[in-house]
């Protein structure tokens, strides 16, 4: 009977010891607690103590090498960092190399066709990514990067995460790149239990992410913890036995970094049957360069939204002007997008009639190779070269 007192006891303070410190850091932490002054517990001496001198003794050891990193070129930081979005680092690093090859200045890249700059970019997906960088760089051509975050989230393309990255790691401004890396390694440390999706939690996470930042190494703390989120503070399950904060992390002392941080759970995307056509007329087949939001600018076989039946694809290319038969099935091909995904039957249909269609273009296996073609038609792609070559044999 005793024993189970004292465990109750012992329980009871360690709910009140949670809830205490939760109140505390929410406080210290919260938009009303700054007001243009030191907090009264010195948190920036805490944080920067316990937190940002050992993950930056840690990165300066195991950060990770990339064409694009400690170059200090500011143009090198803002392609990388544009690059990065939504895309994995190892896919990046041979398309910076390639890219920057292509257009080794933001003169030479703002001289640029945007046709060439979409194909430099072809494969990495999110193709307005490509046209704002161009937008870009046409208005930055001769004057140079703005220096703070502030004046760089006004440029087409630069949301608050790219312009904190560019800030911090090319012009040293102490403000932290919220990604999703920092928002987890940050949600663990402080063990943040709410939703981050909520606005005042991202206020929160920020101003936390403020106080870890040095005054000499804001860049550096920036790609710290960004490292540490992608090699071991990672979702899911964190490799804690690994990680340089261990001991000073809030969530790993409560036992549940796996449990963070809270989200909403993400809505499935929209599926969508599509028939991609091959139009073949003598040595060409017919593209289509697109005018829609996604894939703009890119050059698409003819797609069919649920036109699936031969009767079907015949009667829309009827709607186009266009007479043809199906000459058969060449198999299927998937991509994902962010919201959507597109599940592909390639048919190849033959026209005996080039008819010109809006935004149409007749295009030789030659032309298939030079221009800027999605990920999204790669399969097709493959097959309109190989009966466009076996036509030329």
């Amino acid at each position: 009977m005793q024993s189970q007192n004292i465990y109750e006891m012992l329980k009871n303070t360690r709910k009140y010891i949670k809830f205490a410190r939760n109140v505390f850091y929410r406080l210290a932490f919260s938009r009303h607690a700054h007001r243009g002054r030191r907090l009264w517990y010195t948190a920036p001496m805490r944080t920067i103590d316990t937190l940002t001198l050992p993950l930056l003794a840690w990165y300066d050891a195991h950060k990770r090498a990339f064409p694009f990193r400690d170059s200090g070129n500011p143009y090198h930081v803002w392609l990388s960092e544009i690059m990065l979005q939504q895309t994995r680092t190892a896919t990046v690093t041979s398309y910076f190399t390639r890219f920057t090859a292509l257009f080794p200045t933001v003169e030479a890249l703002a001289a640029a066709e945007e046709t060439d700059v979409l194909k430099a970019w072809e494969g990495l997906g999110y193709y307005s990514r490509a046209r704002n960088l161009l937008k870009t760089a046409r208005l930055l051509a001769g004057k140079g990067f703005p220096t703070t975050a502030e004046e760089l989230v006004k440029l087409p393309g630069i949301g608050p995460y790219t312009a904190a990255a560019i800030a911090s790691i090319a012009f040293g401004q102490p403000v932290p790149a919220m990604d999703g890396n920092l928002n987890r390694v940050i949600a663990r440390l402080f063990h943040i239990t709410d939703n981050i999706g909520r606005p005042a939690v991202k206020r929160q996470l920020h101003d936390l992410g403020k106080s870890l930042m040095p005054e000499d190494r804001p860049g550096d703390m920036n790609q710290a913890l960004m490292d540490l989120g992608a090699t071991i503070c990672l979702p899911g399950t964190p490799e804690c036995h690994r990680c340089p904060l261990q001991k000073a992390c809030l969530a790993y002392l409560e036992g549940e970094p796996d449990t963070l941080p809270v989200m909403d759970a993400k809505k499935p995307p929209v599926q969508m049957d599509m028939a991609v056509i091959l139009l073949q007329c003598g040595d060409q087949v017919l593209l289509r360069r697109r005018k829609e939001t996604l894939l703009k600018g890119l050059y698409v076989f003819v797609l069919l939204e649920d036109a699936q039946s031969k009767s079907a694809i015949a009667k829309a290319l009827g709607q186009m002007g266009i007479s043809a038969r199906e000459v058969k099935t060449l198999g299927t091909a998937r991509h994902v997008f962010t919201h959507r995904v597109w599940n592909m039957t390639v048919r190849h249909w033959q026209t005996e009639e080039k008819t010109d269609i809006p935004g149409g273009l007749w295009a030789s296996a030659q032309d298939i190779r030079a221009l800027p073609l999605p990920t999204a038609m790669k399969a097709a792609r493959e097959w309109a070269l190989q009966i466009l070559d076996k036509g030329e044999e």
